[in-house]
């Protein structure tokens, strides 16, 4: 399977989910009964598109997280591929085989720099890099609860993989 196909099969995974959310939003009100039902029948595309959305966005958090620190440390470094490939060592990484770490090795030169990333989360506005750090800690805030809140659902209902793609 390629990257680009892994990638739509990703993609199509949420769409699954969002269709069965639509079919019963009562019987569906929390993903954690969509994946548990889907558990009890042998499933796993819920669980795993769930398992997948938990990993970027624990890789974004990783990533927005090094931005933060080196900024309250006063360091503000413009290159940001280093955080990126923190954020993918640390949190993808042992999920992907050879070639999707080659893949992201080379897209990671990508990244762009400090002040273009900041400057495109504050939509465009100069002079907003502090009200976007600040706002970034207070996401993060967030986003650590619903990861952990995640990671420990998977491994109480022991739906955690390991499994290399």
């Amino acid at each position: 399977m390629t990257e680009r196909s892994k990638f739509e099969y990703r993609l199509g995974l949420l769409k699954k989910l969002t269709k069965t959310y639509s079919d019963n939003p009562e019987k569906y009100t929390y993903l954690n009964d969509m994946v548990l039902h889907e558990k009890e029948k042998g499933g796993n595309v819920a669980t795993d598109a769930l398992l997948w959305l938990r990993r970027a966005l624990h890789f974004v958090y990783t990533f927005f997280y090094c931005i933060v620190e080196d900024t309250e440390k006063g360091r503000k470094t413009e290159d940001l591929v280093p955080f990126l490939k923190k954020a993918y060592k640390d949190v993808l990484e042992r999920y992907h085989g050879w070639m999707a770490q080659q893949l992201f090795s080379l897209l990671s030169r990508m990244c762009p720099t400090r002040k273009d990333l900041l400057l495109n989360i504050s939509l465009g506005l100069e002079n907003r890099e502090d009200f976007v750090i600040r706002d970034m800690s207070r996401f993060l805030g967030g986003l650590e609860i619903n990861i952990q809140a995640l990671s420990a659902f998977y491994i109480a209902h022991d739906l955690e993989s390991t499994a290399r793609v």
